[in-house]
């Protein structure tokens, strides 16, 4: 269901129906497997209480979401984190939304993603649904601006999960274009 990119395969639960907007996620690009197989489930379960039918990704949905996710344990710390991003398109595939945040996971010990328990996978999902009900209800934020049309950057004060850095050619630094993530 949930499956794409350089994903996890997960198990196809039986699509919720009967009920709201249809979501497929097209892509759940990020976490192992066995994250993957619980957040499948998570989604399912808060997609309902939402009164949002996830449904498969090659089925017809209102949004298709392709979703991003990063776990980081802070320096000097076992305490660990999930960084996510939902971007949300339309039935035009024009992208509607985007949609980001960081859970605190708590201990992790030395894998982050071992701290990614299904409370914290219910929050990141409650978080995500919540603002794909408020686009389908109209009732989004006053200060949310329309997703940007360039390729620029965003702003500061909305920080990246990634990064990519401008490329400097190798006879100049001897160095390559590389992928940051940011710690925040």
């Amino acid at each position: 269901m949930l499956a794409g990119g350089c994903t996890a395969e997960g198990p196809s639960p039986a699509a919720s129906s009967g009920f709201g907007p249809t979501v497929a996620f097209e892509s759940v690009d990020g976490p192992p497997p066995q994250v993957f197989d619980r957040l499948v489930k998570v989604l399912q379960t808060e997609g309902a209480t939402h009164n949002i039918s996830v449904v498969s990704r090659e089925a017809q949905a209102s949004y298709r979401v392709r979703s991003y996710y990063a776990a980081q344990i802070r320096r000097g710390t076992d305490n660990a984190s999930i960084a996510w991003v939902w971007d949300v398109y339309d039935p035009n595939q024009n992208r509607a939304l985007r949609l980001s945040g960081t859970e605190a996971a708590g201990k992790a010990g030395g894998d982050a993603w071992s701290a990614a328990n299904d409370q914290v996978l219910r929050r990141i999902s409650d978080a995500g649904l919540a603002g794909l009900t408020n686009l389908i209800t109209g009732n989004l934020p006053a200060q949310a601006e329309p997703p940007p049309t360039s390729t620029e950057p965003p702003p500061e004060e909305n920080p990246a999960v990634a990064a990519l850095q401008k490329a400097v050619p190798a006879t100049e630094t001897g160095t390559t274009t590389a992928l940051a993530f940011s710690s925040r």
